[in-house]
């Protein structure tokens, strides 16, 4: 396995909205050693160009390469791992979206590449549903991904309450590709009750 210092991965912020949400992940990879960049749009480009283009800057032949995204952002990072080398795919809060804006018309074209080319993702996937997210979605998600899945099902107050705890178990499947395992899966189990 390639160093930590060596992974690279792309963070893709939902691009249907200017918010920032992975700048953060983007600043804790860095300081863990990883070459990781959050994805911003330049708005001269095709949507699709752009993010081929920054995702072969994060890359490095030899290294654990891959992308984290969210909302309908998964849509795009889906259709890059389809399509060019990637070890790991986080997927956070995939979503159905509706948008006919020209933004949300790029999306649909790289949201049906994506979904019909969605076996041939053989990346290491972490999908995280939020609190709203629709079961049904995931389900044919997981099912049609082409690599090992791993879905998770947090609770509401891991989003709320326990993001470091996510956080470091994303950081570990980027590093593994594997979910890391709790200490103790059943209260039983446990040698410290409180």
């Amino acid at each position: 396995m390639a160093a930590a210092r060596d992974a690279g991965f792309l963070l893709i912020d939902d691009p249907l909205y200017d918010i920032r949400a992975l700048d953060a992940a983007a600043h804790a990879l860095k300081a863990r050693g990883m070459r990781a960049e959050a994805f911003r749009r330049d708005g001269a480009r095709p949507l699709y160009d752009a993010l081929q283009r920054a995702y072969q800057c994060v890359r490095r032949d030899g290294a654990v390469s891959g992308i984290i995204a969210q909302g309908a952002g998964c849509d795009c990072a889906l259709a890059l791992a389809c399509q060019l080398p990637s070890d790991r795919l986080v997927l956070v809060e995939p979503m159905r979206w509706r948008d006919d804006g020209p933004v949300g018309r790029q999306l649909k074209r790289i949201r049906a590449f994506a979904r019909q080319n969605a076996a041939f993702c053989v990346a290491d996937a972490l999908i995280i549903p939020g609190p709203h997210t629709d079961d049904r979605l995931l389900k044919r998600l997981a099912r049609d991904l082409g690599g090992a899945v791993t879905r998770l099902r947090p609770a509401e107050e891991m989003w709320s309450n326990g993001k470091e705890v996510l956080n470091l178990g994303i950081f570990q499947f980027l590093r593994d590709g594997v979910w890391p395992k709790s200490l103790a899966e059943k209260s039983e189990m446990c040698i410290i009750y409180g």
